[in-house]
């Protein structure tokens, strides 16, 4: 059920009729989402820590505390020289040639780095630039950074950097790129940002505000404050850290919250109409409109039904959403299969902790040394 498709005009954002706001969080330095399946939330989980208020003092201890902690390390200091270089160029080469062979069904076991060697001399990995052409390989998402090749005081796990696709796959690629920490700081933070999730579910009870009302405001607040103090308690955790996974928190909560949750019974009602009454996308919106039916996705509907003439973010959700669904498809049948699509197909960009657990995942496929450390400059 595909309509006649133009370049996709964005609406305005999913739910825009609350909560929405061009403002961004007042304690944090960057947005970012992060990839969850269907909530089933119930009101106890909600409310676990939604009373619990930390004091101006215990704050200022806590953010003492992070304040005092190392942060992410970035690109200064000293070079290698060209030796120092060759080996390393050498032993990245090992790791793609290895990644390879993986690919085509070699055990690890025998892709030891003596075994190799003998395979792949000196003289022919530095002939064929050490391999650099794999990283241009579109089958792999990741490659080792030339910029960060260079460094003495970055370890292999420091020079792996996953691929950001189309350029939209993670949400601050950049930044991810330039922060070099340790597997075991990476390690915490995953444990880090999974408590939070956890303690601090509560704020999708205000998802409703808008963004710069006094509720929103005090709910962000108070939020932060659980979030820094929660943070204390992983010795890894810096001020950066934790403002990181906090405003992943909160735009994965909105995100879920508007684009998923609150979109998928409209595409279902949208199917039902076009499947059932056999009538267009475009009339579906307009008996909807007509009965109310979706209040906070008013502007959005509004913009599809002013804009005849351009495929709007809605009607590509839909489509994407009920590309595989038949007409005959009984309608509790097609509201399961549309609610899975909505939670799987559509596009959201990856977060600072899915990065993450995709470069530890890699590394230890092809086997780099996860406790090697960044060194001291």
């Amino acid at each position: 059920m595909l309509h006649g498709r133009t370049p996709v005009q964005f609406d305005p954002e999913f739910g825009s009729g609350a909560g929405d706001s061009d403002e961004g969080p007042s304690f944090t330095p960057s947005s970012a989402r992060a990839t969850v399946w269907p909530p089933s939330d119930s009101s106890h989980e909600l409310a676990d820590q939604e009373d619990y208020r930390v004091s101006e003092e215990d704050f200022c201890e806590h953010l003492s505390v992070l304040s005092s902690r190392p942060r992410p390390t970035t690109i200064v200091g000293p070079r290698m020289d060209s030796e120092q270089q060759r080996k390393v160029y050498e032993r990245l080469a090992l790791y793609r040639i290895r990644a390879s062979k993986m690919t085509q069904g070699v055990s690890m076991d025998e892709l030891d780095d003596m075994t190799l060697r003998k395979e792949c001399l000196p003289e022919a990995l530095e002939e064929m630039y050490y391999f650099s052409d794999y990283d241009h390989d579109d089958t792999i998402d990741w490659y080792f950074d030339p910029d960060h090749s260079v460094h003495s005081y970055l370890s292999d796990y420091h020079r792996l950097v996953l691929k950001n696709g189309d350029g939209t796959r993670y949400l601050d690629w950049e930044k991810y790129c330039s922060w070099f920490t340790t597997y075991e700081t990476d390690e915490e933070y995953l444990k880090y940002f999974e408590e939070i999730s956890k303690k601090i579910k509560w704020i999708k009870r205000y998802m409703e505000f808008e963004r710069g009302s006094p509720e929103w405001i005090e709910m962000e607040a108070r939020g932060f404050r659980q979030a820094v103090e929660i943070a204390v308690d992983f010795p890894h955790m810096s001020f950066d850290l934790a403002s990181t996974a906090y405003t992943d928190h909160i735009f994965n909560t909105r995100f879920d919250y508007f684009d998923r949750e609150e979109i998928d019974p409209l595409v279902f009602e949208i199917w039902k109409r076009v499947t059932k009454q056999k009538i267009t996308f475009r009339q579906a919106l307009e008996q909807i409109q007509q009965e109310n039916m979706f209040p906070r996705q008013e502007k959005c509907i509004q913009f599809v039904l002013d804009n005849t003439s351009i495929y709007t973010r809605l009607q590509s959700t839909f489509d994407t959403c009920v590309e595989d669904i038949s007409d005959e498809t009984p309608e509790d049948e097609g509201r399961r299969l549309i609610t899975m699509a909505v939670w799987s197909k559509l596009h959201k960009e990856k977060t600072w902790n899915e990065y993450i657990m995709r470069k530890v995942e890699i590394a230890k496929h092809i086997g780099l040394d996860l406790q090697a450390t960044c060194i001291r400059i």
